[in-house]
């Protein structure tokens, strides 16, 4: 038997009406919009029921035809291990790295201090000969020319999202454009520059203002090298959006398909008729780790991860559950590289190209996403951009208020369930202070008890 065998005229079609009625009994007197319907932190309201969209186009990721990128961070502060910790990466499933410098915004107190021309070559080295994405978080464009250069002895080039983020802290314009330039005309595959929204994710604000944050820095950069005589194709095809990925599973979703529409509008409004896919990069969120009972957040790295993936995210890289505490050691790695594995080789999650397509209730919340998001985006703009708004702590502001708005919610381990004894957490180091990124500091879940 297959579901083509069923007749689909067994049940008699229901309108909404009839389902409303049946509604209205079971909740007793109770309001519907107060029982069953919700709000996320941008007030969008999520109905309990939707009608499907047959017409509905997925949203792909920009390779369909590959897994996505199971991107395990490198950002041991102990060069050594970290070099030991990236071998074992490579030979057991991770396809991608991620170097995190100590002066990342997602640094959350680890990161390496790559700042010499001989990390560059290891990395370079240790890459050479596999299949395997490199991405720089935080690295300073002298470094990215140097590793540009190391890689450029191999035979074979890896790709590399390079990471030139013109709104990072001690960027300078035309230093990011000349990078920009050398770098393109080496001939790597990946991108070159990012629009990073996850600080703002991090510190508490909303999905569309995550989002917002994304657009203004994509059209930043736009301005920036339209300036410089690069077309906008060019520069959307260097670009990579980053996002964080959460325990809210259908919001995760919608944000990472939403983030397609809002970088589809923007290579619109360039004058793009067929624009490319955008390459989306997404990070299981520091805000949802809790410091007690941590093993509760493997749990929730599973469901940001499996959200992200589906959602249609090129890459994902997971925090491992311990962060926390401390430098992760070599269990939480591993747990955190075999999330993702797992998902792949065994729920085959990559084999469907948005399976979310379709599907009334994360159709309606992805365009009410998008729409909030460009509302927050053209703010921006019309403030000045993101830059200014950066240096004028209205960004901070905005985020801060957001935060303060959300109510607070029982946390499963934390606050709701919590063990009587806390277990010891094996770490192999303490973190370091974590640093201020844009005026915005990274909270957690159990900081804020939401």
């Amino acid at each position: 038997m297959n579901i083509d065998s069923l007749d689909p005229n067994v049940f008699a079609p229901v309108s909404r009406e009839a389902w409303l009625k049946l509604v209205d009994r079971a909740l007793k007197g109770a309001d519907f919009q107060e029982a069953l319907v919700s709000h996320t932190d941008d007030g969008i309201a999520i109905e309990p029921l939707y009608a499907r969209r047959p017409d509905a186009t997925p949203l792909a990721r920009r390779n369909i035809d590959r897994p996505w990128i199971v991107s395990q961070r490198m950002d041991d502060p102990d060069i050594e291990r970290a070099f030991t910790q990236l071998a074992d990466d490579l030979t057991n499933g991770a396809s991608g790295v991620s170097l995190i410098s100590k002066n990342s915004p997602s640094a959350f107190g680890v990161g390496i201090d790559a700042t010499t021309e001989a990390i560059a070559a290891r990395l370079a080295a240790a890459a050479s000969g596999n299949s395997v994405s490199l991405r720089l978080d935080g690295l300073s464009p002298a470094f990215a020319a140097g590793l540009a250069s190391a890689l450029g002895k191999s035979q074979h080039l890896p790709t590399v999202h390079f990471g030139l983020d013109v709104f990072a802290p001690g960027s300078a314009t035309q230093e990011t454009t000349g990078s920009f330039r050398r770098l393109r005309d080496a001939g790597f595959a990946g991108t070159l520059i990012n629009a990073d929204g996850r600080a703002v994710h991090n510190a508490g604000g909303t999905e569309a203002q995550e989002l917002a944050v994304v657009a203004a820095a994509l059209v930043g950069h736009l301005k920036l090298l339209d300036k410089a005589g690069f077309a906008p194709e060019a520069i959307l095809n260097a670009a990579s959006l980053c996002l964080s990925a959460d325990q809210n599973q259908y919001i995760t979703m919608a944000k990472a398909r939403a983030a397609r529409l809002i970088f589809a509008r923007i290579a619109e409004a360039c004058g793009i008729s067929d624009p490319p896919a955008a390459h989306l990069y997404m990070e299981t969120s520091y805000r949802m780790l809790t410091r007690l009972d941590p093993e509760t957040n493997i749990l929730r790295n599973t469901i940001a991860v499996f959200s992200a993936g589906i959602g249609g995210a090129d890459e994902i890289s997971v925090l491992p559950h311990s962060l926390t505490h401390g430098i992760p050691d070599p269990l939480a790695r591993r747990l955190a590289r075999n999330t993702q594995i797992v998902l792949i080789a065994e729920s085959h999650l990559d084999h469907v190209v948005d399976p979310a397509a379709g599907a009334g209730g994360i159709e309606a919340l992805t365009e009410a996403l998008a729409e909030r998001a460009w509302e927050i985006f053209v703010g921006i703009e019309r403030d000045g951009g993101l830059a200014e708004i950066i240096a004028s702590g209205r960004l901070a502001a905005m985020v801060a208020e957001a935060r303060a708005n959300r109510a607070a919610k029982p946390i499963v381990g934390t606050t709701l369930f919590a063990a009587k004894m806390e277990r010891p957490v094996a770490v192999l180091g303490e973190l370091r202070t974590v640093a201020e990124c844009m005026g915005l500091t990274p909270v957690r879940l159990d900081e804020v008890g939401a």
